[in-house]
């Protein structure tokens, strides 16, 4: 069996799972509470000056006390000037400082005077993440994403498809709710690697260094530990400007990798496999790990096929020690190392890696698309179950009506293909 989360960032969720299920929550004061058990697993008690309602009999206002056992049967005790009643579900109202609980099946939830809260359908606090971190796993969110997501309009476009320009990747993130990137690299005649699309026609960019851009994106997370994981592809782009790039120069940007991401904020294939003998197995035993695991974790993914792809997996064997997953093409789903693939937004492929458990991508408007193909190929793409969901256009353009939106979700939705129905947006991530 694997073990993620006791090495990575996000370990408090599933501890404060435990307590919601079988610990206390307690409040007193002047602000106002709210109790709420119906059919609680575990004991949690919610104190307070405040009127009580069980299934037997209404108690009067005053100071009671709302316990739920371990049966699921609550029971309000009273306080001054209060009455009792025993039996069922039990609701108790105060004025006291604390906040509000809501138990439902064990789960347990707090509001406070600051609204920070957590509560039965998935809401976060600032502490903790979503009360389903232990169920929903990371094959079951959509997420927004951005194509060449560096990238500036240049100030004579020499094609259409150039005509578009991105925010820098920290306001992608805050504002925009992008949690998928594409950055494409290339290597200057000093071994550095740049960022940008095609030398000198179309070369603008919001960060022009690979590890500017990972810095970036780091910066963002730092501040914010509890979203979902961010995927960052990596293109290499030597075709269009600079230096050719081999397996050693993916090594050196696999060095620049783990040296901006520390290994707890890098989710690599080594975690996935750990206890097993590869990746596709660990997947097959046990699935994608869960959103308690990985939340403030980063994933980086070469877009590369062919010769890129082979030296990242040692000939298409494994991908045991890299910071980078690889794209598997549809005849390469069954390999030991596939895990991800970038696809068309629908289709038998797109069928087939759902059957493998792999996450998926695809691309959906480009700035020389017509707007009416491009809201048929998001429809297309959301019903498919793809994963990542990568645009030119993440938000409102003027001049223009199509942009890439989630109205059931911002900066994820559950995805409709593999979530379970105990899914919402606002637990897969609500900062």
């Amino acid at each position: 069996m694997r073990h993620i989360g006791l090495a990575k960032r996000s370990t408090l969720a599933p501890l404060v799972l435990a307590l919601a299920c079988n610990g206390s929550v307690e409040g007193s004061g002047t602000g106002g509470s709210e109790a709420t058990g119906e059919g609680s697993e575990g004991a949690g008690t919610s104190a307070g000056p405040g009127a009580g309602t069980g299934g037997s009999g209404t108690g009067g206002s005053g100071t009671g006390t709302s316990t739920t056992d371990t049966s699921g049967a609550s029971t309000t005790e009273p306080g001054t000037g209060g009455a009792s009643s025993s039996g069922g579900a039990s609701t108790g109202s105060s004025t006291g400082a604390g906040g509000s609980s809501t138990g439902s099946t064990g789960e347990t939830a707090t509001e406070t005077d600051v609204g920070a809260e957590t509560e039965t359908g998935g809401e976060t606090d600032s502490e903790t993440g979503g009360v389903l971190d232990d169920v929903l796993t990371l094959d079951h969110a959509q997420v927004k994403g951005t194509h060449n997501s560096y990238h500036l309009e240049p100030l004579i476009p020499f094609d259409a498809s150039h005509e578009y320009s991105h925010a820098p990747l920290d306001v992608q993130l805050d504002e925009q709710g992008v949690r998928a990137f594409e950055l494409d690299v290339h290597k200057d005649v000093n071994d550095n690697f740049k960022v940008y699309h095609i030398a000198v026609i179309d070369a603008e960019t919001t960060c022009d260094s690979f590890v500017d851009c990972l810095e970036t994106i780091k910066g963002w997370s730092d501040q914010n530990p509890l979203h979902l994981p961010i995927f960052v592809w990596i293109e290499i782009k030597d075709e269009t400007g600079g230096l050719p790039i081999d397996g050693e120069d993916l090594i050196a940007l696999e060095d620049e990798i783990r040296g901006t991401f520390p290994e707890d904020q890098l989710f690599v294939p080594d975690d996935l496999s750990a206890g097993y003998a590869s990746v596709r197995e660990a997947l097959e035993q046990e699935g994608w790990p869960t959103l308690g695991e990985l939340r403030g974790q980063v994933m980086v993914i070469l877009l590369s096929l062919g010769d890129h792809a082979e030296d990242l997996t040692s000939g298409f064997t494994t991908l045991e020690g890299r910071a980078m997953w690889a794209r598997a093409s549809p005849e390469q789903f069954g390999a030991p190392w596939a895990a991800i693939a970038k696809l068309g937004t629908g289709g038998q492929d797109v069928m087939d890696a759902h059957a493998h458990q792999l996450l998926i991508a695809t691309n959906i408007c480009g700035a020389d698309e017509a707007d009416a193909e491009c809201f048929a190929e998001l429809d297309e793409a959301k019903a498919s179950g793809l994963h990542m969901l990568k645009d030119d256009f993440p938000a409102p353009v003027d001049g223009q009506e199509y942009f890439m939106d989630f109205p059931d979700g911002n900066p994820a939705r559950c995805n409709p293909v593999t979530a379970p129905p105990e899914c919402t947006s606002e637990a897969l991530e609500s900062l």
